[in-house]
Order: structure tokens, then C-alpha cells, then sequence
């Protein structure tokens, strides 16, 4: 075993290398002397910028703050320098307790890590709990994909996952603000969000109320999306509709149907008839590709 300073000192990619198959987040903690490990107050540490958004589970605050009242800092929480502050890397929960506990001060280890480095380090140690936060999860997906050009494939091969998966979890972040927060305080499962993400926010509302309701399973809630989804080819062929009802003012119209897009090359007898047609065709030049001569 290294000595602790080269373990605190060392990169995060060698951290991961060396740890990726077990939880490096506790070997660091483990291998911490009293040396690294500070007292810190409450004033002179934030929450992680990255994750705000992200609310935790009221029960795992309220078990923290039980076990906090009766053993103290089990563990110190992970923290990074930030702005002239510490910003927690590692132990949210703790730190969010400890703030409604109105504790002065919370032992702490301080890792030298940039924002990339911070990212991967949460990335890593949230997609190992047995509970983790997919809203944060995806939150950190999407900072390292905006931030640092990491592509899908790269975190999946990080997390040991498919670029599919990554998709599907990325996705959840189209989902509205509200949505989320259930989300993130587990009272909505992962798997009735990905059943519901694609559909309009006012249905996707309409489903989150209905799941809560009903105590919907996963398999009834794709069902559910199933039925409120609009129905694409009938949508397509409603469109081709419209435009027949202004063919009495064109010279041609020919269409294209492909599995993806529906593709019209519209020919006007005029400039005049050209100018009422365009009128009606309102939405639907911006949602299919339309050719005009």
C-alpha cells in the first residue's frame, strides 16, 4: 500500500486506475491520517455548484442527522477548494444534515481537484452506491459532456455502461424542474421517468400525477405512454391533409414519405397563390423540410 500523502497527492485517473474496482472514495478516507483530516466551519463550505439542483431524499437526511446526533462523523466528508471556500466533492447528505443540525464545524479531507476532475470523482462515486441519485448522476453526465467535449461513448466506457444507457439517462434532463425534484427525492423510480421523458410537458405532468396515484408499476406506465403519445405517422399523414385543402392554388405538389421525414416539393402557380399557401402552411414548414420554387 502507498503512503497516504501519494494517495492524496496522486491524479485522479491514477486514483481510478487503482481503484476502479473497488470504492476508492473509502480507501482515501481509510488511508487518511489525522494529518489530513481538518475541522472546518459550517461558514466556509458549500454545497457542490454542480449538483443544487439535485434535492436529496428526506429520509436519508433525517437518518443522517439521527446517526450524526449519536456518533458524531463516522466518516469526514470529501471536500475541494472552491472560490476561496471548500465545496463538497463527496458527502452531500452529511453536510446537508450537519446544515440543519446548525453544526459549527464538520471534519473534512481537502482534495486538490479541478472541476473535471471533481466531476469524474462524483461520477465514480455516485454510480457506485447501492442508492444512487440518477438526477445527479445525469447532471454530472451533462457538465462533462457541455464542459468538456466527453462524448457518450466515454462515459459509458467509464461507467461501464452502453452509450444507450447514457442516452436514456441524459434524456431524463428534457424532463421539467419539478419532475426532477421527485426524481431526485426518490419518489419517482428511474424507470417511470425514462417510460414518460419523451412525451409533452403537460401529458408528462398528467402521468407523474397518475403514477403517484395509482402506485402505477413501470410496465403500466409505459402503457400509459403508449396511449397519451401522439400517434407520428397518423400526425404526418393529418399534415399532408392540410396541405391538400390549398392544391386548388398550386401548380404541382409532390410528396415523400421516408421512415424518418416527409419531404414536399411544392411548385405555386403564382407569386400571389404562392404568398396564401405559405400563410396556411404555418407550423408545418418548421417541422418538415419543405422545398418552394
Amino acid at each position: 500500500m502507498k503512503s497516504n500523502s501519494k494517495i492524496l497527492k496522486s491524479s485522479l485517473k491514477k486514483l481510478v486506475d487503482r481503484f476502479g474496482r473497488e470504492d476508492f472514495v473509502s480507501a482515501i478516507l481509510n488511508n487518511s491520517s489525522n494529518e489530513d483530516i481538518a475541522d472546518i466551519t459550517m461558514d466556509n463550505i458549500t454545497d457542490n455548484h454542480y449538483l443544487r439542483k439535485a434535492k436529496i431524499d428526506d429520509v436519508k437526511i433525517t437518518q443522517a442527522k439521527k446517526t450524526i446526533k449519536e456518533s458524531g462523523f463516522y466518516d469526514p466528508i470529501i471536500v475541494r477548494s472552491f472560490q476561496n471556500k471548500h465545496e463538497v466533492v463527496i458527502g452531500r447528505v452529511k453536510y446537508l444534515a450537519a446544515k440543519e443540525l446548525k453544526i459549527n464545524t464538520i471534519p473534512v479531507v481537502v482534495l486538490q481537484l479541478s472541476d473535471e476532475e471533481s466531476l469524474l470523482f462524483m461520477l465514480k462515486e455516485i454510480s457506485d452506491r447501492k442508492t444512487m441519485n440518477i438526477y445527479e448522476l445525469a447532471l454530472i453526465c451533462s457538465h462533462l459532456k457541455k464542459d468538456f467535449n466527453y462524448k457518450n461513448k466515454d462515459l459509458a466506457d467509464y461507467l461501464n455502461q452502453s452509450s444507450s444507457q447514457i442516452s436514456n439517462l441524459l434524456q431524463l434532463l428534457s424532463l421539467p424542474q419539478e419532475v426532477l425534484i421527485e426524481i431526485s427525492m426518490n419518489r419517482l423510480s428511474y424507470g417511470h421517468a425514462k417510460a414518460i421523458c419523451r412525451l409533452p410537458k403537460d401529458q408528462v405532468l398528467e402521468a407523474v400525477k397518475k403514477i403517484q396515484d395509482e402506485h402505477l408499476s413501470v410496465r403500466q406506465t409505459e402503457a400509459l405512454a403508449r396511449d397519451l403519445k401522439p400517434d407520428d405517422g397518423n400526425k404526418k399523414k393529418e399534415e399532408v391533409k392540410n396541405i391538400d385543402v390549398i392544391e386548388d392554388n398550386l401548380k404541382t405538389i409532390d410528396k415523400k414519405e421516408t421512415s424518418n421525414n416527409l419531404t414536399l416539393t411544392i411548385r405555386f402557380k403564382d407569386e400571389k397563390a404562392k404568398k396564401e399557401a405559405l400563410k396556411k402552411l404555418g407550423r408545418l414548414l418548421k417541422k418538415d423540410r419543405v422545398s418552394i420554387e
